[in-house]
Order: C-alpha cells, then sequence, then structure tokens
C-alpha cells in the first residue's frame, strides 16, 4: 500500500485494484476526489462496475446512510467535458467481518452504459434547455432504468465512453455539518462483454477471353463485431464495410483494326469502391447512429442516409506497350 498525506489532512492509500480515501473536516456540498489519466474505449462492454465500502473515523461523528456520496467522473477531461455518476453511501458499522456488509450491495456501482447514451439522447435532444458550459443531473424517475441505489447522473459538454482520457473518483458532503469518514474503492472494471458477432466473407473471379481480354473480380464484406480469433473485444470491428475491385485488359489492336495491320493496342482499365459504415456517430461517438437520427439530434453534419459514410472511389485507364509489328510483303 501506499499512502499520501495531503494539504487538508485527508489521506489516500492505494494498491493496484483498491483505493482508500480518508476526509475529515469535509464541508457541506465539498468534494474531495484523485484521478488518474489513461486511454480507455468501453462501447464494446455494457456495464461499469465497481465496490464500495464506507465507514465512521474513531472518536468522530458517525455516518448516517447517505452522508458521503461517491462519485466518478469520467470523459475527455475534468472540467468541460465529462459523465459523472453519484452512488449514495451506506456506512458499514465497526467489527464487521462479513464481506456482504463490508460490501453491501447498496453502495455497488453497476451502472448500464446503454444508460450514459440515453442520458445524451436526452440531453441533446432538448436544445432549449441544453448548455454545454453547464453540467445537467438526471435522478430517479427523470430517466428509464436508473438504478435504485444511484441517486444521480450527469453530463457536460459532450464527452464519450468510447474515448475516455481521464477519470476522478471520490466523495462528496450531502449534508449541512462537517463529515469525517473513510471510503473505499475497490475494482473499478467495465463488465458484460458485447458478444454479438459479426462475419465476413471474401469472393475473387478471374475471367479469360481467348488472347483478347482478361477481367478479374475481388470483393469483400466484413460487418460490426468481427475480429480475428485472437482479437480482444475492444479491437473488433465497429465498422460495416464493403468494397470491390474490377481490373481487366482488353487488346483493343486486335477487336478494332484488321489483323494484317499488326497493332498492338492494349488498355488496361480498373475500378473499385469502398464503402464504410460506422456503428457509432462521429460526432457524437457512444452513441449508435441509428439512435442519433432516430431522435433527430442537433448537429454540423447533414443528416440522411450516407451522413457518415465513408466512400472511397478509384478508378484508371492506361495504355502500355502500344505498339506496330512490321509485316512483309510475300
Amino acid at each position: 500500500l501506499r499512502e499520501q498525506l495531503n494539504n487538508n489532512n485527508n489521506i489516500i492509500r492505494q494498491d493496484e485494484q483498491s483505493l482508500a480515501l480518508r476526509v475529515c473536516g469535509l464541508e457541506q456540498n465539498d468534494a474531495r476526489g484523485v484521478y488518474k489519466n489513461f486511454s480507455v474505449d468501453m462501447r464494446q462492454y455494457k456495464n461499469l462496475e465497481m465496490f464500495i465500502h464506507a465507514e465512521s473515523i474513531v472518536n468522530q461523528t458517525a455516518l448516517a446512510d447517505g452522508d458521503l456520496v461517491a462519485f466518478i467522473r469520467m470523459g475527455n477531461d475534468l472540467t468541460e467535458s465529462f459523465y459523472e455518476v453519484q452512488v449514495s453511501l451506506k456506512p458499514t458499522a465497526f467489527n464487521t467481518t462479513s464481506a456482504e456488509e463490508i460490501w453491501p450491495v447498496e453502495n455497488r456501482l453497476d451502472l448500464p452504459l446503454s444508460l450514459l447514451q440515453d442520458l445524451k439522447s436526452t440531453i441533446l435532444g432538448d436544445p432549449a434547455t441544453y448548455a454545454p458550459n453547464q453540467l445537467h443531473f438526471f435522478e430517479e424517475g427523470q430517466i428509464d432504468g436508473l438504478p435504485s441505489n444511484i441517486l444521480r447522473v450527469g453530463m457536460k459538454g459532450n464527452p464519450s465512453f468510447g474515448d475516455v482520457r481521464v477519470a476522478m473518483i471520490g466523495v462528496r458532503n450531502e449534508t449541512n455539518t462537517e463529515l469525517c469518514g473513510e471510503v473505499w474503492f475497490n475494482e473499478l472494471r467495465s463488465a458484460g462483454f458485447d458478444n454479438k458477432g459479426g462475419w465476413a466473407a471474401v469472393l475473387n473471379a478471374d475471367a479469360n477471353f481467348a488472347d483478347v481480354a482478361n477481367v478479374s473480380l475481388a470483393g469483400s464484406m466484413s460487418t460490426v463485431g468481427f475480429g480475428n480469433v485472437e482479437d480482444r473485444i475492444n479491437q473488433r470491428s465497429l465498422d460495416e464495410t464493403r468494397q470491390y475491385d474490377i481490373a481487366t485488359t482488353i487488346n483493343l489492336g486486335k477487336v478494332l483494326t484488321p489483323k494484317k495491320w499488326g497493332i498492338q493496342l492494349p488498355m488496361s482499365y480498373s475500378i473499385g469502391e469502398t464503402f464504410i459504415d460506422p456503428k457509432f456517430d462521429p460526432q457524437y461517438q457512444d452513441v449508435e447512429l441509428a439512435a442519433v437520427e432516430a431522435a433527430n439530434l442537433p448537429s454540423n453534419l447533414p443528416r440522411g442516409t450516407d451522413v457518415s459514410r465513408n466512400y472511397t472511389k478509384r478508378s484508371s485507364i492506361s495504355f502500355m506497350n502500344v505498339r506496330k509489328k512490321s509485316s512483309s510483303c510475300l
């Protein structure tokens, strides 16, 4: 364990999977927390989970249910673009040895990540009340599916759990008096893999027409969720990709001119197209494209069937080794 004493006499103890935060003299509506910079994409997971324990400090005022609120803030940064989830804490009595009481179910964070997608759609879908520079909170009853032990969830700016760069974990005083207490955070993790797999197919064909023409066709397609056997969950494709290429070589000299002229006029022509349709909207990043279009969310992109499609077209034509064979009269 590593132990740190900060300027406010708050103690932080941390190991590889858990963190203990002790606060004393925490004022009303004040909060203390720690943060970590990292990079993670959680769009292939279903839930965000964590075990939380709270207890009073010896010789200090005992904590009551809901006095302390644990929170996790995650996003692009901690001030302008982030999600925040708050859990009202139930303190554990001293001398408790039962794991179920040390880590009570009332304190467990078990947040469906789809709830954050619904939250973003709800907030951004009401431009009249949405202010990007304000933190918008929703409580139980204001958004469907909010677990009963979660006090509220909120959003500021345009965060994405598909590109989390920093996270903060901490505690907040919800009473009108100063508090002391200790909170343990254990095993913050994303869970519940999205096991909906995809598929891929490849097609190759060649045709030869005597010595006049050759035609080659290549096509491929892969859907959302496809990946190699050794790939991790977050390495699976989040795009649907379709591609084809056609290449042909034609000896126009044999088609357009008499044989006795001896003209060699080979022409090569190729054409190919690639269509990449993402599962998630490029602007909102963690909201599925279909949900964005269905909710008609405001966007700086024109809305339509192909609004987010990455389209590439390649074509070429060339004449190489054009020549006329010399002929002799008999």
